[in-house]
């Protein structure tokens, strides 16, 4: 059973009063600087039925923050109460904090689907703040300078780094700012199955920040494939460190674009130059149906992602002749693109020959020319 018909079934036997409320949580909240949707799980042995109480799966650096959600039956108009995992968290509440910091508590709103979710978003921040203030504990740490300095380099902000402290460790997650701007240009199809196009997250811990990780979203991992990360060395420091990944990731970035300019070029040669004789094309591929004495054959050109560096995939198949009741066909070994149609007219004459039984190569000047 997926993680999702899981979230659904607890969805339906929850209480229809509380309903709206979780289902917002679950199908519209996005938290943390990944943009993570929220998971729900049940709380075993509940003494008043997991209709009324719920535990939420809340991503945070690289944690996950569960906390309880208790909700009153007999007082639904009522806003929940919490149970959070960090005994620190909120151990000295007072009204002054509700109203200052959760004014969606405070004003709670039972006809407000979204209420619920705002409580959450802010308790979040509250949570963020509570972390910063554990670390500005000790002065003298190593991971306060980095966070230190690093603000002060006028190019990352608060909002930009999530902050967990914990008994020896303390860990960053910084998002960093890289220019994705022109990406939808590559990608207009599948966005929604690749959300957070624009997000790249460094994931360092102290006191061993030479283990730094990237954290990419699908759609730039799809892209920009494996990264290999610089050495951060003990005597680095992350004001120096984080400019030096974001340069790396945008220069990637513009590599693609560059790449994906030389292979629009190449279609656009082809298209133009072949026009009546192209089948279909799309912005990675072209099919062309070329003749040659009677021989027909069709040209497919499929691009890829690491083009120019990896060349373009090229199938002849035959209109004609069959294998075992399917066009025959041959993908043919790589080729430099900048002499496409030499080798082109090499490889079909090969192929003519191969389709009709011959073994060998004839003196026959094959023309692409339609």
């Amino acid at each position: 059973m997926s993680n999702n018909d899981i979230c659904m079934g607890i969805l339906h036997d929850l209480s229809p009063a509380f309903r709206p409320y979780i289902q917002c949580v679950y199908q519209d909240l996005k938290l943390g600087l990944c943009k993570t949707k929220v998971d729900i799980e049940r709380i075993s042995g509940a003494s008043e039925g997991p209709e009324n109480q719920f535990r939420l799966v809340l991503p945070y650096c690289s944690k996950k923050l569960k906390w309880e959600v208790i909700f009153d039956p007999s007082t639904p108009w009522f806003a929940p109460d919490f149970r959070f995992d960090d005994d620190s968290f909120l151990n000295n509440i007072n009204e002054e904090i509700v109203e200052i910091s959760l004014p969606s508590l405070s004003k709670w709103n039972e006809n407000n689907p979204k209420a619920l979710s705002d409580v959450i978003s802010e308790l979040v921040q509250l949570y963020k703040s509570h972390q910063i203030s554990k670390l500005n504990e000790d002065e003298s740490s190593r991971a306060y300078f980095e966070y230190s300095a690093l603000l002060g380099d006028a190019v990352t902000s608060e909002k930009d780094i999530e902050v967990w402290v914990g008994g020896h460790v303390v860990e960053f997650l910084i998002k960093l700012n890289i220019d994705t701007s022109r990406l939808p240009e590559l990608y207009n199809d599948g966005i929604e199955q690749n959300p957070g196009i624009d997000t790249a997250l460094l994931l360092v811990r102290y006191p061993n920040s030479t283990n730094a990780e990237l954290i990419l979203s699908p759609l730039l991992t799809k892209s920009l494939g494996n990264i290999v990360l610089p050495v951060m060395h003990q005597s680095g420091v992350l004001m120096d460190y984080v400019p030096l990944v974001t340069e790396l990731l945008n220069n990637k970035i513009q590599e693609l674009l560059s790449n994906e300019k030389l292979k629009r070029e190449l279609l656009a040669q082809l298209i133009v130059k072949y026009e009546g004789a192209i089948l279909e094309h799309d912005a990675n591929s072209a099919a062309f149906l070329f003749e040659m004495n009677d021989f027909h054959w069709i040209l497919q050109i499929n691009i890829g992602l690491k083009f120019p560096e990896k060349p373009p995939i090229l199938t002849l198949r035959s209109v004609y002749h069959c294998n075992k009741g399917k066009p025959k066909f041959k993908v043919l070994p790589a080729c430099p693109y900048q002499n496409f149609e030499i080798y082109i007219e090499q490889q079909v004459e090969i192929f003519k020959n191969e389709c009709k039984g011959h073994n060998t190569l004839t003196n026959q000047v094959v023309n692409v020319d339609n």
